[in-house]
């Protein structure tokens, strides 16, 4: 039996040579068979940027994924473990990320039982700003500075022990500045979005002073005077990598 990787090059070079029907097949193949496995982490990115991306040239990819986003959100808000629905929604909100349906998003959001939403809602916030209700993100984010300092924290403890003399160490810690940049982005967006513009920029001001770690702060203070130079970074280094 074809293993996941080989399965998804199958369906790369399929799409790119306009066979869009096998590829398909192996997509939705790839989306459901990497659920709950070890590759599951090719599954919201690889697999689903790809199917992404053949469904903006074959109208039918479209339609799986829809189906698919309809059918986990009958899922979701039947008797699904409780312990699935927050996985189940965030593949719910990558689809509709994908699709430019945030709508979708907020409005199944807005029927989830509080405990469920409560367990949802930082993947749901983009989306419930996205259409406009402010209101509702603050509610879940009560307090937008304290959660902008716990998201430095985490970046300090998680780039502790990196060997940043190394490719690998330098990758992981890009990739906690840039979810760090986001989570910024986030707060950012929420308070001037509820017209708390004294609040934004103070929070921008000292988003980089949170972060202790030298290194860190460096990459966040590089990310604040040029956005995207992380995500620069981060390509420029894998590709540094493959050649």
């Amino acid at each position: 039996m074809d293993s996941v990787h080989e399965v998804l090059e199958r369906a790369w070079s399929a799409h790119s040579e306009g066979d869009f029907e096998p590829a398909l097949r192996d997509y939705i193949w790839l989306f459901d068979a990497t659920a709950a496995s070890d590759d599951a982490a090719l599954r919201l990115s690889y697999v689903l940027s790809a199917w992404a991306k053949l469904a903006e040239e074959y109208l039918p990819a479209r339609h799986a994924l829809v189906r698919a986003r309809d059918t986990a959100s009958e899922r979701l808000l039947g008797t699904v473990a409780a312990g699935d629905k927050t996985a189940l929604f965030n593949d719910i909100r990558a689809i509709n990320d994908k699709l430019g349906d945030l709508q979708n998003t907020y409005q199944l959001f807005l029927r989830l039982p509080e405990d469920l939403a409560q367990q949802c809602a930082r993947a749901a916030l983009p989306s419930l700003m996205a259409c406009g209700d402010f209101a509702l993100a603050r509610r879940f984010l009560p307090d937008p500075q304290r959660h902008l300092a716990e998201a430095a924290a985490h970046l300090d403890a998680s780039v502790q022990g990196l060997d940043l003399l190394t490719g690998a160490g330098m990758a992981d810690l890009l990739a906690e500045v840039f979810n760090y940049s986001a989570e910024l982005a986030l707060v950012l967006d929420l308070l001037a979005g509820c017209g708390d513009t004294a609040a934004a920029e103070a929070a921008r001001a000292q988003a980089a002073s949170l972060v202790r770690s030298a290194e860190a702060r460096a990459c966040v203070e590089a990310e604040l005077a040029a956005p995207g130079a992380t995500l620069d970074a981060m390509v420029e280094l894998q590709n540094s990598v493959t050649e």
